[in-house]
């Protein structure tokens, strides 16, 4: 996910759908430097030095990497027990979603891993909705391998979590998890009793208004500290973590998605500050932020007053990451939605959508998505690459892309890619892969090395197995090991890979 570079020398750990509904859904390095960077290393020789791109294959039950690198099974749903505070051990959740590695003593062979659970089901055991497991990795001379128990992450003193999606590490070594659900009754967070079954009040306001915020977890006690109600109550889906330790940039993973900025009041501390959403200069060149109520009532609805106050309107907001000084974010597109109700109360469309997605009236398709490049020094937001066919091989297409991380090879900085396609139609997979009805997500690498890239600087690095999301990218410090989860593959995959699964990729130079 995030490699922000924090050595934490840990001596010891103890061992949706939301209210709107106006929505129709089928689901900085100058230009100089860059020419000049471009001139003395070419960016096709830079990522031949990484790794040979990898051929299609949409049939296969196991992860696929090219030549050179494997994989090493960490932690798996259900196989693997989870050790709970009084001893218990009971079956993994599963939907493993963000993983975060933290060194310990600064080594990139020894660390922990925080990996988060998107569940959302009643757990008697390991409790209601979403999840946390913690546990020590080290590699040896025969690869990675895990260390003592894995434990879980008791997330019942915040009255627990429905879906925890991605999120970060602080400049101060806390795990920052993303609640994605922002359920609208007690009933949609309840659904029947099978979602969350304590529906009492918290704080004087319904249980639904428990679910949506941003929660920090201290992964040496596997505790949540608190839930970050000064961050705003949405479909929150990442957030990156700036250096200054105020300012937090966050992602609205919804059909009428917000960007949002917050500053926290002290520096390292994130439960009080300011809430703010992004608002785009007619002309695309720059923007400025609008002001949320700081009161908890406005902060429950802070995208519907963002929208109201003439806030960018973005399509499902994913992940997001910073080189350089510029966030790399995955807008995941949407095939088509109406946004008629939204405009006319004063929202107004990205610029890149109003340009080239707008089929008239308001009415949008955004099929293959694409990255965005936002400044935060001149508030410019901008396409980066357009999602789509490569045209120079039709084989390579980029279709919803979703989890990101950003890391440095060679002096160059990577965007790595995972796709979470829509459905296998329209030309989000190949043609042939279309006409067997396979829906199969790819990992790719780009080089942030140029301008204005292309899709064919895309480098297939990764195919998952059949049915899977591959999400959770994440670095060691030296860049030499990738951790990567792999979420909700087919039941009917071999082993390992029929059950949510996290593993360590090494074979990097």
């Amino acid at each position: 996910m995030k490699n922000t570079l924090f050595i934490l020398s840990v001596l010891a750990i103890s061992c949706s759908s939301g209210p709107d509904t106006d929505t129709v859904s089928a689901q900085s390095a100058d230009t100089v430097q860059v020419q000049l960077q471009e001139t003395l290393i070419p960016e096709s020789q830079e990522v031949a030095a990484l790794f040979e791109s990898i051929d299609t294959n949409f049939n296969s039950m196991d992860l696929l990497l090219p030549e050179g690198f494997k994989y090493d099974v960490l932690f798996t749903e259900a196989r693997d027990k989870v050790t709970r505070a009084d001893g218990m051990k009971f079956p993994a959740k599963g939907n493993h979603d963000l993983c975060v590695y933290v060194p310990i003593d600064g080594s990139s062979t020894h660390g922990y891993l925080y990996v988060g659970h998107e569940d959302r089901y009643v757990n008697a055991d390991l409790g209601d909705g979403g999840g946390g497991t913690v546990f020590e990795v080290i590699r040896d001379s025969t690869g990675w391998k895990t260390v003592g128990d894995f434990k879980h992450v008791d997330f019942s003193d915040v009255r627990d979590t429905h879906r925890n999606c991605g999120g970060t590490i602080t400049p101060w070594g806390t795990i920052l998890s993303a609640e994605e659900t922002y359920p609208s009754s007690n009933a949609d967070i309840s659904f029947n009793g099978t979602y969350i079954s304590d529906l009492s009040p918290i704080n004087g306001r319904d249980a639904y208004t428990n679910f949506g915020w941003m929660v920090e977890i201290d992964p040496v006690t596997q505790k949540p500290l608190h839930k970050l109600y000064s961050m705003g109550r949405f479909m929150h889906e990442d957030a990156e973590c700036m250096p200054d330790q105020k300012t937090v940039y966050l992602t609205d993973d919804y059909p009428v998605a917000v960007f949002f900025k917050f500053v926290a009041d002290v520096e390292g501390d994130y439960t009080s500050g300011q809430l703010y959403a992004y608002r785009q200069s007619e002309d695309g060149e720059s923007g400025d932020w609008l002001e949320i109520p700081r009161d908890t009532n406005s902060l429950i609805r802070c995208r519907d007053i963002a929208l109201n106050n003439g806030a960018t309107l973005f399509q499902r907001h994913e992940w997001l990451d910073e080189a350089d000084g510029k966030l790399y974010i995955a807008e995941t597109g949407n095939v088509q939605f109406d946004w008629n109700m939204r405009i006319n109360g004063g929202a107004v469309p990205a610029k890149h959508l109003w340009d080239s997605f707008h089929l008239g009236g308001n009415i949008f398709s955004d099929v293959h998505g694409r990255i965005l490049e936002f400044d935060p020094v001149t508030n410019k937001m901008r396409s980066y690459l357009e999602g789509g066919v490569n045209p120079e091989d039709s084989a390579t297409v980029l279709s919803n892309p979703d989890g990101n991380c950003i890391q440095k090879f060679n002096g160059t900085n990577y965007l790595v890619i995972n796709e979470d396609i829509d459905w296998y139609d329209l030309g989000r997979v190949p043609k042939h892969a279309e006409l067997a009805q396979r829906m199969v997500n790819e990992v790719y690498f780009l080089p942030l090395n140029k301008e204005n890239p292309q899709l064919s600087d895309l480098r297939r690095f990764a195919i998952g197995p059949k049915g899977s999301e591959t999400t959770g990218t994440y670095f060691t410090p030296d860049g030499s090991t990738m951790f990567l989860n792999i979420q909700h593959p087919y039941p009917f995959n071999k082993l390992p890979f029929n059950r949510s699964t996290t593993v360590a990729i090494t074979g990097f130079k």
